[in-house]
């Protein structure tokens, strides 16, 4: 029963920071843009820059929703476990 604990807690945390990414997907687009903006001498063009942001965005929410969906299959696993022992 021990390690079911350890994996609900686990997958809780990571669930916790998947909906953070997937919520918080244009503040992280917005500041990883603008790093990228600035290594590049801070002159872009600005269908570029906005691609680069989209594509940051993107990413975001691709692994938010990796890790969200990933831990709720083992939260879902680690409560199964909890109920049947």
């Amino acid at each position: 029963m021990d390690k079911n604990n350890d994996l609900l807690k686990l997958s809780v945390i990571f669930a916790m920071i998947g909906i953070l990414l997937i919520i918080f997907n244009g503040h992280l687009a917005n500041a990883f843009g603008s790093v990228w903006l600035q290594s590049n001498g801070g002159v872009m063009d600005t269908g570029e820059y906005l691609f680069m942001k989209t594509s940051y965005a993107n990413a975001s929410l691709v692994i938010g929703g990796i890790l969200f969906g990933g831990s709720f299959l083992a939260m879902i696993y680690s409560l199964y476990q909890m109920k049947n022992k």
